[in-house]
């Protein structure tokens, strides 16, 4: 029901599909088995193929790769240039290995300009200045809400680090993210 246009392939690739699904180690009864068949049900060998080689050209293992289909589906069905773009600026701007990609795939669907980038600057500032380790995984950073985003990062460090308010703003185009202070006085700090 969630996904009907995967039952309109040619049954024998559907049910092709379906074996190499559960081959890969999917559980049938959970959504991830769903998406799966989906993605593989939309596109063709061929793309599946040529996706496969985009990711092994970024630098991506073979069991990197299955671990981000295992736990985002949809991160085969980005276009190469997408993966390309993405992977080239989390490896070679950020430094991560694509192992801390694999384990994060869902960051690879979004935003570069309106949400990678700008999160990823403040997270290098709060680096440079020894606010997070170095060796830490921040990517997780990527997959908060945005208010979590700014409360976590921005706002808890703004006295600290008096730029960085302003650096976010400028990241991601928006003006007023002027916060009062009574609502200062209800985040938490961690």
């Amino acid at each position: 029901m969630t996904q009907p246009r995967s039952l309109v392939v040619n049954p024998d690739r559907f049910n092709e599909n379906i074996m190499m699904i559960k081959e890969m180690g999917f559980d049938p009864l959970k959504s991830m088995f769903i998406q799966a068949v989906y993605i593989m049900s939309v596109i063709s060998k061929s793309t599946w193929e040529a996706k496969l080689e985009v990711y092994k050209s970024e630098g991506w293992s073979e069991n990197e790769i299955l671990h981000a289909f295992k736990s985002q589906p949809m991160c085969m069905a980005l276009s190469e240039k997408k993966i390309r773009k993405m992977s080239r600026y989390f490896v070679k701007k950020m430094g991560w290995k694509p192992s801390v990609i694999s384990r994060n795939p869902s960051i690879m669907n979004f935003s570069l300009e309106k949400r990678i980038h700008p999160r990823c600057s403040v997270l290098q500032i709060l680096m440079s200045e020894g606010l997070i380790d170095k060796d830490s995984n921040p990517a997780w950073a990527l997959l908060l809400s945005e208010k979590d985003f700014k409360e976590k990062f921005v706002i808890k460090n703004q006295e600290k680090v008096p730029k960085i308010r302003r650096e976010y703003q400028n990241m991601i185009g928006v003006v007023g993210l002027d916060i009062e202070s009574k609502e200062l006085d209800g985040i938490q700090k961690f």
